[in-house]
């Protein structure tokens, strides 16, 4: 399966970079009756289709790079962000 490597580098900083990272990766918060989790993109795909390399640069299947991508074009005007295709090697 091919996959898609995405980084980025968060331009603005403050609370258009947090808006982004809670539309990609939700975020936590406290309520009075516990802990709970406002969802982001990322929440809606299966775990085992991506990974975070580290905090900018996403490894993600190509048929699901498409959802993750709607975001980074959302919030281009405070990214520079880039799209790869991973080849695949056979040993």
């Amino acid at each position: 399966m091919t996959k898609i490597l995405i980084i980025w580098d968060v331009k603005t900083r403050g609370s258009p970079a947090t808006l982004f990272y809670r539309a990609l990766s939700g975020y936590d918060y406290k309520t009075k009756a516990g802990r709970s989790h406002s969802p982001g993109i990322l929440d809606e795909i299966p775990e085992d289709v991506w990974e975070f390399i580290n905090r900018s640069t996403l490894l993600i299947e190509d048929e699901y790079a498409k959802l993750v991508e709607k975001i980074f074009k959302e919030f281009s005007e405070h990214l520079v962000w880039h799209m790869f295709e991973v080849e695949s090697e056979r040993w």
